[in-house]
């Protein structure tokens, strides 16, 4: 059985293919990232395996923004927590995951991501 230590410490929320950010990494910038989940700390994204060679862990994502109507706020700066897939991984996917972790919100944005995460996550299954 595997044993992996849980990299979250705040209530995470499934999201669906409406939800994405915007953010610039070394430089780079980045739109319609889609993202698969959420939480008031951080949220996980998939981008490109084209890209894998921009993001490591501790890259840091400035200007970072949600491109969801729910949660239009200010720019954020995040940092790549964890990496799963990239060049050499073997996995044989088009995408690599990223981990991400809020470093600097806004209050504004801070309490427009608390509110959707309380509000999603108080929803009836389907």
């Amino acid at each position: 059985m595997e044993n992996h230590p849980e990299r979250r410490d705040t209530r995470r929320i499934i999201v669906g293919p409406e939800h994405s950010i915007h953010f610039v990494a070394k430089g780079h910038t980045f739109q319609n990232v889609r993202i698969t989940n959420l939480s008031y700390g951080g949220c996980f994204a998939v981008v490109g395996q084209g890209d894998a060679s921009l993001f490591t862990q501790g890259s840091i994502l400035e200007q970072l923004t949600f491109e969801h109507p729910d949660l239009l706020g200010g720019a954020l700066t995040a940092e790549v927590r964890y990496v799963l897939g990239g060049s050499g991984s073997g996995t044989g996917f088009d995408f690599l995951g990223l981990g991400i972790q809020f470093l600097s919100v806004p209050a504004e944005t801070k309490k427009l991501l608390g509110d959707f995460v309380e509000r999603s996550s108080n929803l009836p299954s389907a």
